[in-house]
C-alpha cells in the first residue's frame, strides 16, 4: 500500500513534466493568419494603439464609386467601410464563365448568410442591356439575398476604371466582339473593412473558393479583435465547407 502511493505520488509529479515536453512543440507552430494586405503605396505616421505615433504602411485603397442597385437604389463603395466584401465582375448574358463564377458566389453567400460583416457585389460590365429588371431577375435566378448579395450597374467608362484602376482586374468590352463581346476578369476580389484588398481567387475553382471562404474567416478573426460589437458570428467553422 504505501509502494502504491509512492507510485502514484511519483507520477503525480511526471505528468506536467512530460505534458509540457510533449505540447511544447505545438506551441512553436504559428497559428494561421488572415492574407496581408495587397499594394502598398508608401509611409505615413500614424498612431498605435498606445497613442504613440509611428510610420507605417499606406495601402491601395478601392475608390468610392456611385452605383444603382437591382433595386434601382442609388450605393456608393464607401457604403461597405466597416464591412468585408467579395466583389466580381460579370454580365448577365454570359455565355462562359458567369454562371460558374456566381455558383461560387452564391455558395459563399449561403456560407455567411448569418454573418452581417460579410457582404457580396457583383458589377455588371454591360450595363446598357443588364437593365434593372434583368438584374433583379438574374438575382433571383441564383438566390441572391437582398442586402447581403448586391447586383450594381454604372457608366461603362466608370466601371472599366473602376475595374482597372480600383480593384486591378480586367473588364472591357471587346471592339467587333458583338453582344457577348465583353472581357472580364474570372477573380473573385477580397476587401477588408478598411477598402484595402487581401486576396484574388478564381471564382470558377472551387477549391480556389474555399480557400477564399478560409481566409475570410482569418479576416473576421482578425477584426473581431478590435471591433467585437460589429460581428454576428453566425457560423460554425466545421458548416464552412460542405
Amino acid at each position: 500500500m504505501k509502494y502504491y502511493a509512492r507510485y502514484i505520488g511519483l507520477v503525480g509529479l511526471l505528468a506536467p513534466v512530460a505534458l509540457y515536453f510533449l505540447f511544447k512543440p505545438l506551441a512553436k507552430i504559428p497559428r494561421p493568419r488572415s492574407p496581408h494586405k495587397l499594394y502598398p503605396v508608401g509611409m505615413a505616421e500614424v498612431k498605435d494603439q498606445a497613442g504613440n505615433l509611428i510610420n507605417d504602411t499606406v495601402y491601395h485603397i478601392i475608390p468610392n464609386q456611385k452605383f444603382e442597385t437591382q433595386f434601382g437604389t442609388d450605393f456608393e463603395l464607401d457604403s461597405l467601410r466597416g464591412k468585408i466584401y467579395i466583389a466580381d465582375f460579370f454580365f448577365a448574358t454570359c455565355p462562359g464563365i458567369c454562371p460558374a463564377m456566381n455558383k461560387q458566389m452564391k455558395r459563399i453567400q449561403d456560407a455567411f448568410i448569418r454573418d452581417g460583416l460579410v457582404k457580396i457585389v457583383s458589377i455588371t460590365v454591360d450595363p446598357e442591356r443588364d437593365s434593372l429588371p434583368v438584374l433583379r431577375d438574374y438575382a433571383n435566378r441564383y438566390g441572391a439575398i437582398a442586402d447581403k448579395w448586391i447586383f450594381l450597374r454604372a457608366p461603362k467608362p466608370d466601371v472599366y476604371k473602376l475595374a482597372r484602376d480600383g480593384f486591378f482586374v480586367t473588364a472591357k468590352e471587346e471592339e467587333g466582339g458583338g453582344e457577348d463581346g465583353f472581357i472580364h476578369s474570372e477573380k473573385l476580389v477580397l476587401v477588408d473593412p478598411q477598402g484595402n484588398i487581401r486576396g484574388y481567387y478564381s471564382g470558377i475553382d472551387s477549391s480556389r473558393v474555399s480557400q477564399l471562404m478560409g481566409d475570410l474567416v482569418l479576416l473576421l478573426r482578425e477584426y473581431e479583435k478590435t471591433k467585437p460589437q460589429g460581428f454576428s458570428r453566425g457560423m460554425k467553422l466545421k458548416e464552412l465547407f460542405k
